[in-house]
């Protein structure tokens, strides 16, 4: 039975509710139903009289008969001067968790827009990328957009003909997966939608059937026209049917729940809205509960856990305190292997500023970085005469944006905030940095516990009881000299293997493969699933488990419970449904990986698993397309080039507008020999992510490919393709000029030419720009390249 307005307005929670238009949502604002538009393509157009009223077919025809860019043009023309009116005006006063529209027309942007509330729209696999950083609402046009379609020379096409159907999900395959899972984990609202198509209309009986069988959430369809003959049909299989069209309904909306027109702060806190939910406050977070269990089996330290003295100090700490509190040093990296202690360094560093009364934050990594709210927050305690730390853990996710920060503070007096960057050696080497990370900044190598840490660690271990509650009863008896003589030399002084020993006289190996055994067989298959996909770089959230390993959302309280201490979950974007999981640590997860995921055909099926399930359009998902194309944990790993390019390949499908994914497939084409169709890949990344350092590297590297593969060319040939690679090469450096890789690959050219005769003159002009690339970029990365190359130019001249 139909459901009223105000029965409709009350049991929605707009937090909670996604909304799903259709065409009947903007015929209040002048737009045509689908029928009306194909009728106005025959009248504009074909100048006739409609003979299909089927808009798909009506443009199908149309195309063959006018081509594309003319039906588009008519439809642009059509739909662009539109003005808002009713209910749409209404629709941003509300914080709907998303929005889905299968309308091509600027309708609902402009109502944002003019209600200056923030808006995303999404009209492609495309956009994922370039609008990572989204605040506010995300509008999904799971049909496309006026602005946007191939005859107008844009990468993704509106979705207008039969064909564009069949091709739809190479372009839109994650805007139909998140309107997926956005119909499956809470209430949703269809406004205007007649549900003839049948994609739509599949996917809405399929989660009426699933929320039949105990999946959280309603479907509610506002029908303007009481004589549909589609909605019994509808609501025999669940869902709610209400009569009314957008205004009626925004009316009751408006008079039952309050509009959010604005979503308070924290009137306390220095921070905009826009990057709230994604810092920590120390100054809060240091009040929550301990977990030193948690700690000594290989997690970082929460600052819960340093607030309670559970932590040893490390040497450096005193020095880098002073660097920080005389201003010497905007920035502070901490730099090493995973497990060496960066984390909870850098948030001891934070709580002694939060001790200090100056305000602390550390950013959320599940979140995107963008440097400019953060120089807004600096501006305004500048004005304040107060004073702020930033920690950003890994800080290679956001490498650009880290250093487009640290410019900032770099180029400001007395900047009011420092920030403190830690980072995995292994990432941190061939990063591009800016060279004010070493100018204005100190870097700081963690790798092994010197003799004093662990002194502080063996005093920890006496005279914090809970701590001492963990310790072997071997160890603990023994002396404090043999303490540390076992620490020093058995462990290396590495700090796991360290912890290892404190705990137990097994090896970490076997003490985390004994704890794996001890497991039910089905929480075995989740914890070695998580641990496999955090070790390749993916960002392991609720959602993705339960898409990856058919788990229902009933089992998933008592899989967590079952594996409670081992993998622990977390808020990333609790209103999307978004929890993430993690192990305790990385260096725990890679071991599980290591042993559970042992064989190519393993890693193998992991990575396609991967790939089957990943959605770019949720941004904790996005950035782990770029990791597991990681050398040593991720993609890279496997042996076989066949099949890692096959995995990039088919990251690129799902995300076109990455650039990694594509960096990574042309540096395995060129290594190839022949070397194949690497000239059309690049051509076809440059249209798909545009130029980059890579990517005119990756040129010059094709040029000398040609040069050195080739059969058939004369050594006259040869030296001219070098010698344009060269050409190449030189104008690089111009383009990016803070791009060490441009340098060395200019000298690798010289040292080519060289070799076949040239003068070595070439070398020294390469060598002479590389110098003075080093004095600006100043990265010790780049000092160790030059003085490779000078050596190889005193062996070249003897």
């Amino acid at each position: 039975m139909p459901i009223s307005l105000d029965q409709l307005a009350s049991a929605l929670d707009p937090k909670h509710t996604a909304l799903l238009f259709g065409a009947g949502a903007t015929v209040p604002s002048g737009a045509p139903t689908g029928s009306q538009l194909a009728e106005f393509l025959w009248r504009d157009l074909a100048k006739s009289d409609p003979k299909s009223t089927d808009l798909i077919e009506t443009s199908s025809i149309l195309v063959r008969h006018y081509k594309r860019r003319a039906v588009i043009d008519a439809v642009v023309a059509r739909l662009r001067p539109l003005r808002l009116a009713g209910g749409l005006l209404g629709i941003p006063q509300f914080p709907w968790q998303a929005i889905f529209s299968t309308n091509y027309d600027l309708l609902i942007e402009n109502s944002y827009k003019i209600a200056n509330i923030p808006l995303t729209a999404i009209r492609s696999n495309y956009d994922l990328t370039y609008r990572e950083d989204r605040t506010g609402t995300t509008l999904y046009k799971i049909h496309g957009c006026i602005t946007q379609d191939s005859s107008l020379g844009n990468k993704g096409s509106m979705i207008i003909t039969e064909q564009d159907y069949d091709d739809y999900r190479q372009y839109r395959q994650s805007l139909f997966t998140t309107f997926d899972n956005t119909l499956m984990t809470g209430d949703v609202l269809i406004v205007g939608q007649s549900l003839r198509d049948q994609h739509l209309s599949d996917r809405i009986k399929l989660t009426l059937a699933a929320k039949d069988q105990g999946l959280p959430g309603q479907v509610y369809i506002l029908i303007y026209d009481e004589d549909d003959l589609r909605a019994p049909l509808l609501e025999d299989r669940g869902a709610k049917i209400c009569f009314g069209g957008i205004d009626e309904f925004v009316h009751a909306l408006a008079n039952i729940k309050a509009p959010a027109t604005e979503i308070p702060s924290n009137p306390s806190s220095i921070l905009p809205l826009v990057i709230l939910s994604s810092s920590v406050d120390v100054a809060t977070s240091r009040h929550t509960a301990a977990n030193v269990t948690r700690m000594f089996n290989g997690g970082s330290a929460s600052f819960a856990d340093i607030q309670s003295n559970s932590t040893f100090q490390r040497t450096s700490k005193p020095r880098v305190v002073d660097d920080l509190i005389a201003r010497r040093k905007c920035s502070v990296s901490l730099i090493g292997p995973a497990g060496v202690g960066k984390t909870t360094f850098a948030r001891q560093l934070l709580m002694h500023m939060s001790d200090l009364n100056h305000h602390a934050f550390e950013h959320r990594s599940d979140f995107p970085f963008q440097s400019r709210p953060w120089e807004d927050v600096e501006s305004n305690l500048r004005g304040k005469g107060e004073r702020g730390f930033l920690l950003l853990d890994e800080c290679t996710r956001f490498m650009r944006q880290t250093g487009a920060l640290i410019d900032y503070l770099s180029s400001t007096e007395n900047p009011a905030l420092q920030v403190i960057l830690t980072a995995n050696a292994a990432q941190w080497a061939p990063r591009i940095k800016t060279s004010n990370i070493f100018s204005k900044g100190v870097v700081i190598e963690l790798s092994r516990l010197d003799d004093g840490e662990i002194r502080s660690l063996i005093n920890l271990l006496q005279f914090q009881p809970k701590i001492a509650a963990l310790v072997d009863t071997d160890f603990k008896r023994r002396s404090r000299d043999w303490q540390f003589e076992r620490l020093r030399e058995r462990c290396s002084a590495d700090m796991f293997v360290c912890l290892a020993n404190i705990f137990s006289n097994n090896s970490l190996d076997m003490i985390l493969l004994a704890e794996f055994g001890e497991l039910p067989v089905p929480l075995q298959d989740i914890y070695r699933l998580v641990a496999a996909l955090e070790s390749s770089g993916t960002r392991v959230h609720r959602q993705l488990m339960m898409r990856m390993t058919g788990m229902r959302a009933d089992q998933v309280g008592s899989a967590l419970s079952g594996l409670s201490g081992i993998i622990d979950e977390y808020d990333i974007r609790p209103n999307e449904g978004i929890f993430g999981w993690s192990t305790r640590h990385l260096v725990i997860a890679r071991k599980i990986a290591d042993y559970k995921f042992s064989s190519v055909a393993d890693l193998e099926q992991l990575f396609n698993l991967i790939i089957d399930n990943i959605n770019p359009a949720v941004q904790v998902e996005l950035q782990s397309v770029r990791d597991i194309c990681d050398k040593e944990y991720g993609i890279g790993r496997l042996g076989d080039s066949t099949m890692r390019q096959r995995l990039y390949r088919r990251l690129i499908k799902i995300a076109p507008a990455e650039r990694i994914p594509w960096h990574r497939l042309i540096r395995e084409l060129l290594d190839e020999d022949p070397i194949g169709d690497v000239e059309y890949v690049i051509r076809n990344a440059i249209e798909a992510v545009g130029a980059d350092a890579p990517l005119d590297r990756y040129q010059v590297r094709l040029l000398v490919a040609r040069s050195r593969k080739t059969v058939g060319l004369s050594e006259g040939d040869r030296i001219a393709l070098l010698r344009k690679a060269y050409e190449t090469a030189d104008r690089n450096i111009s383009h990016h000029r803070f791009d060490r890789y441009s340098y060395s690959t200019l000298c690798d050219v010289a040292v080519d030419l060289v070799k076949k005769g040239q003068a070595i003159q070439l070398l020294d002009e390469a060598l002479l720009k590389m110098r003075s690339g080093a004095q600006i970029i100043l990265d010790p990365e780049m000092a160790a390249s030059l003085r490779y190359f000078e050596d190889t130019r005193n062996r070249l001249d003897r």
